[in-house]
């Protein structure tokens, strides 16, 4: 029976270890749930002084581990409060069963330590568990707090920024010393004021009473201006003003509000505001074209000028347009090697130059071209600018004016041939009709058989060719008058073709006339502008081979008060070697015996009798354009 109750009693006590054993676990759960989430140390013993619980604040703040402390007693910790039942709470809540504050000497190394101790009893009322704060964390906790406010009061105070705090109402609790300057330090104290007396600025005080009436939910918000605020009330300032919107401790409704003078950046921003504008205008209005771009070749600088000579607006350079773009191939890194060379005005800077420079519908634009490099203060380059002057206008009239200096020459040439052919037709026309007369009379008198007979008709023939060059050369030199009448130029022209048109030259030729209604009559020689307009029509035929396009034009042209008359074939064109010479007496590109030369050399003293003009388009290859103007009054 002895071995059998000793079993008994095993099992019982087992049971009872068990059970005990259960309660720990589920004690340590619940106290793990409920303390290990505390920042401060918590450690939970039993009536036995044995450690059942300890959380992660304890075990870091006294350096203990779980594993090496729980089911130990305090003496077994060597915990010196516990030697002195004096010097410890626990005695004191096991007996009285209610919490207990002390400072003890010493609580697992700290001195001096404030606990706070508090019993945990069952349905029987009976201590199952005493529970142990350490208080000087929190302690250290609320002296940082007083310090961190010292500190705050005193930044706020040496802040640049006015700083106000307002509680409900916007009466004003709290002012830094900025903020009584900016006031100009009045003599009443401003605490208890309202805050919306100093402010200037309908817009912030709505936004403050919508913040304490609730109609916006958030618990915190920041109001952000960048625009000035007029604020003070002896002195208006423009200020940026910051207002958050907080709950304190005590779940009361306050206003941060930060306001920073901007008074003088205001000023300065304003002025580099009109200087900036100044140089912006002073570029955009340049008549030159002013571009500029970045290191990467990135525009970053394109004036009104640079987009009527390039056709981009600026937008669209400076957002998709690269530099290069705007030159011919390689030519960019031409000019930002000059820049770059001390050769063309020293390094940084380029003198004028001439550049040609591709517009967006692609053409090529003569201009002068000067440029700079822009450095930062480290003389690193931040930049390049180009200033672009367009030569179309100024080519144009260099080209005009060589062409009238040609003509004044040609004009002198042809007053100087006109003399000479003057003077050569006088002296050789009586000899001539010497010859022919006597030639005549030589064959009446011969017989029809003779064998000179054909010499002698050959004399008169070359004779009448002879007084024929003559003729030319009187109506070159002037020396013919002139029978003018009003004239339809149209009518005119259209009579000349009638009279070519169905030969036999012009059956492969289509022929356009795209004559001007509204065309007034003229004051000219009928039959010499007609002689002009034949000779100018032959010899495009001649110069398109006799076949092609071959188109007439009038137009009047209101403003000069002229006719324009325009010949167009599309033939083999005029060699530029050879257009100076084009009007020259006796110069002919035909076949010797094919033409004396002196065809457009009538036709251009004919036109220039009439007050008229002459001039010529031509493009090898493609056709040649005569193009005549006469003036209506003759």
């Amino acid at each position: 029976m002895g071995i059998i109750d000793n079993k008994a009693d095993d099992l019982l006590s087992h049971k009872e270890n068990s059970q005990n054993k259960n309660q720990t676990d589920k004690n340590f759960l619940f106290y793990k749930q409920t303390y290990e989430h505390l920042s401060f140390p918590i450690i939970v013993l039993t009536p036995t002084y044995k450690i059942e619980f300890i959380n992660t604040a304890a075990q870091q703040f006294y350096n203990l581990k779980t594993d090496s402390i729980i089911s130990k007693t305090c003496q077994e910790l060597n915990c010196s409060s516990v030697v002195d039942s004096d010097n410890c709470p626990v005695p004191e809540v096991l007996r009285t069963k209610e919490p207990i504050d002390m400072v003890v000497s010493n609580h697992f190394g700290v001195d001096n330590c404030p606990l706070r101790a508090f019993p945990i009893l069952d349905e029987n009322e009976e201590v199952i568990s005493i529970v142990i704060e350490d208080l000087s964390s929190i302690e250290s906790v609320k002296n940082q707090a007083i310090e961190l406010e010292s500190r705050f009061k005193k930044t706020v105070e040496l802040a640049t920024d006015a700083i106000f705090i307002l509680s409900k109402g916007c009466i004003i609790e709290f002012v830094n010393s900025t903020a009584l300057e900016m006031l100009g330090n009045p003599d009443q104290d401003i605490i208890g004021g309202d805050f919306r007396e100093y402010l200037n600025d309908n817009r912030v005080i709505a936004f403050l009473e919508s913040m304490y009436n609730g109609e916006t939910k958030n618990d915190s918000i920041c109001y952000y201006s960048e625009e000035s605020v007029l604020f003070g009330k002896e002195k208006l300032h423009a200020v940026e003003i910051c207002i958050s919107r907080v709950k304190d401790r005590n779940d009361q409704l306050k206003m941060y509000l930060y306001l920073r003078n901007i008074t003088e950046e205001k000023k300065l921003q304003n002025d580099l505001k009109q200087t900036n504008e100044f140089f912006r205008n002073m570029i955009n209005r340049s008549v030159d074209g002013i571009i500029a771009s970045d290191v990467h070749g990135n525009i970053i600088i394109f004036n009104e000028s640079a987009e009527k000579l390039l056709g981009y607006s600026s937008d669209e350079a400076i957002n998709s347009i690269h530099i290069t773009k705007i030159y011919r191939p390689g030519v960019a890194k031409e000019v930002m090697a000059m820049l770059r060379s001390e050769e063309f005005g020293g390094i940084g800077k380029m003198e004028t130059i001439e550049a040609i420079i591709v517009s967006k519908e692609g053409s090529e634009i003569p201009c002068n071209l000067s440029a700079a490099l822009i450095y930062d203060k480290d003389n690193k380059e931040l930049a390049s600018v180009g200033i672009f002057s367009d030569l179309r206008e100024r080519k144009r009239m260099q080209k005009e004016l060589e062409e009238t200096q040609m003509k004044l020459l040609q004009a002198e040439k042809m007053s100087s041939l006109g003399k000479l052919a003057a003077g050569i037709a006088h002296e050789i026309n009586n000899p001539l009709g010497g010859i022919m007369m006597f030639s005549n009379m030589m064959l009446e008198d011969i017989d029809e058989e003779s064998e000179i007979r054909d010499d002698l008709k050959r004399i008169v023939s070359e004779t009448a060719r002879c007084k024929d060059i003559v003729k030319g050369l009187l109506e070159f030199s002037r020396q013919t008058d002139y029978k003018m009448s009003l004239v339809d130029l149209n009518r005119l022209l259209e009579q000349g073709m009638s009279l070519l048109e169905n030969q036999a030259i012009f059956h492969n030729i289509v022929v356009v006339k795209d004559y001007d209604v509204n065309l007034p009559l003229i004051k000219c020689d009928s039959a010499r502008l007609s002689q002009t307009f034949i000779n100018i029509i032959l010899n495009a035929i001649d110069a398109m081979g006799r076949k092609g396009t071959f188109t007439i034009s009038t137009y009047y042209n209101r403003e000069t008060n002229r006719a324009e008359i325009k010949f167009i074939d599309t033939g083999c064109g005029i060699p530029d070697d050879i257009m100076p010479r084009i009007f020259d007496p006796f110069f002919t590109t035909k076949e010797v015996g094919k033409g004396t030369g002196l065809g457009l050399s009538m036709t251009y003293g004919i036109i220039k009798d009439h007050g008229g003009s002459i001039n010529i388009k031509s493009k090898v290859g493609e056709g040649t354009c005569f193009i005549i103007e006469l003036p209506i009054d003759g």
